[in-house]
């Protein structure tokens, strides 16, 4: 079966050691995730849905679900985040965010 999760973190533009710092999941799990040698615990499955923002049944692969997010990264925190609008505040710094200025980056799914 594809690996939802290595789809996901390609759009992303994110490698997997940023993906680990991202959900504090080891580098090494995410491999063996994305090649399918292993099947996630339940925290982990949750940690990558919080992440991506789908939910866990679309990274099993039982659901189709899937919508047009974007990913931002905060230019002053530098955390990751995805919204399905163009945000006006990061949710974690609470900084504002503004597109074209050189703070902050998306990559549309």
């Amino acid at each position: 079966m594809k690996s939802r999760i290595k789809e996901l973190r390609l759009k992303a533009g994110l490698t997997q050691e940023q993906l680990a710092k991202e959900t504090g999941i080891s580098s090494q799990s995410i491999s063996k995730y994305e090649a399918c040698e292993r099947k996630p615990k339940f925290e982990q499955w949750q940690k990558l849905s919080n992440f991506f923002d789908v939910p866990i049944s679309y990274l099993q692969g039982t659901t189709s679900f899937f919508k047009k997010y974007q990913l931002w990264v905060c230019g002053r925190c530098k955390k990751h985040f995805w919204v399905t609008e163009e945000p006006k505040y990061c949710p974690y710094c609470r900084s504002t965010v503004h597109l074209g200025y050189g703070t902050s980056k998306f990559i549309t799914l």
